[in-house]
């Protein structure tokens, strides 16, 4: 009985820190805990044991998925790792501007530099060619945040 609630313990509380950690270590030990406590569940009290423990981690499981999508992009923890879809968008409306615009690149586009348009400086991609600081460009193409520039 023992193994068992430690089991259960370590598999929600490393769910838990799956939040804070990055990599998926915690969370993938934490399914294997859950798991073991079944397996264990199924070993020292039998089929009808095990049955309910795997069918109340799986119920319980999906019930805190569900409500953890729903609630976790509106705390304030999840709005600074959840990327807020206007955001993305008024991003994409902003950089629709520079096309057609022609500028200078201020360093070395390898693909990725920065250039300047109009007296801002802006992150930009060539669309294939290894261009050198101070090469005129021009903007050909703005794919969402991306903005694609050739020589000009």
């Amino acid at each position: 009985m023992t193994l068992l609630l430690t089991l259960l313990i370590a598999g929600v509380s490393l769910l838990l820190a799956e939040v804070f950690l990055p990599g998926m270590v915690a969370g993938v030990l934490g399914v294997v805990c859950l798991l073991g406590a079944a397996v264990v569940g199924f070993a020292e009290f039998g089929a009808k044991t095990g049955s309910l423990i795997l069918m109340a981690e799986l119920f319980a499981g999906t019930i805190l998925t569900i409500l953890w999508m729903r609630y976790f992009p509106k705390t304030p923890f999840g709005k600074k790792y959840i990327l807020d879809p206007s955001t993305a968008a008024h991003a994409s409306k902003d950089s629709e501007k520079w096309l057609g615009h022609e500028g200078q690149a201020l360093t070395d586009l390898r693909p990725a530099g920065a250039a300047r348009l109009h007296g801002e400086k802006v992150d930009v991609i060539t669309t294939g060619d290894h261009l050198e600081s101070g090469t005129r460009v021009k903007v050909v193409r703005v794919d969402g945040p991306s903005i694609f520039v050739r020589r000009a």
